[in-house]
C-alpha cells in the first residue's frame, strides 16, 4: 500500500514537472520571438530596455495600429499615452486628441519604409500638426 502511494506521488511529481517545463518553454519561446523581432532596433539597449529619449519611437512602432484606431475615434488609451510620452500638458490633452483626429488621414496613409523610419515620420508629422494647430 505504502509503495503504491509512493509510486503515485512520484508519478504525479514527474507529470507536473513536465507541465511546468512545457509552460516554461512556451513562455521562453514567446519572449525569444518578441526579442528576435525587436532586437537591432536603434531604440533598444543591450539590456532589452528602451533607451532614454527613444520611448516615443518605440511606442509608435509597437502600437501604430492601435494609435491609428484611437486617432480615428478622437480618444483612447493609446493616444492618451502617446501624449504623456511626448510631453503634452494634461490641460491640452483633449485638444491634442482632436487635432490628431482631424489629421487622421495624413497618418493612416501607408508608406513603404521600414518600421523605424515610419515611426520617425509619424512623430515628425505629429509635431508638425501640433505646432501648427495648438
Amino acid at each position: 500500500m505504502f509503495r503504491s502511494i509512493l509510486v503515485w506521488a512520484l508519478l504525479g511529481f514527474v507529470i507536473s514537472g513536465c507541465t511546468i517545463k512545457a509552460s516554461t518553454d512556451t513562455t521562453t519561446d514567446g519572449t525569444t520571438e518578441f526579442l528576435s523581432s525587436t532586437t537591432g532596433k536603434s531604440w533598444w539597449s543591450e539590456d532589452g530596455l528602451v533607451k532614454q529619449g527613444e520611448q516615443a519611437r518605440a511606442f509608435v512602432a509597437l502600437n501604430r495600429e492601435n494609435l491609428l484606431q484611437n486617432m480615428a475615434q478622437g480618444h483612447g488609451e493609446y493616444v492618451t499615452a502617446l501624449g504623456q510620452i511626448i510631453g503634452i500638458p494634461h490641460r491640452k490633452d483633449s485638444r491634442f486628441r482632436k487635432i490628431l483626429q482631424l489629421h487622421y488621414a495624413d497618418f493612416a496613409m501607408p508608406h513603404s519604409v521600414g518600421e523605424e523610419e515610419e515611426s520617425e515620420r509619424f512623430l515628425r508629422q505629429i509635431q508638425l500638426v501640433w505646432t501648427k494647430r495648438s
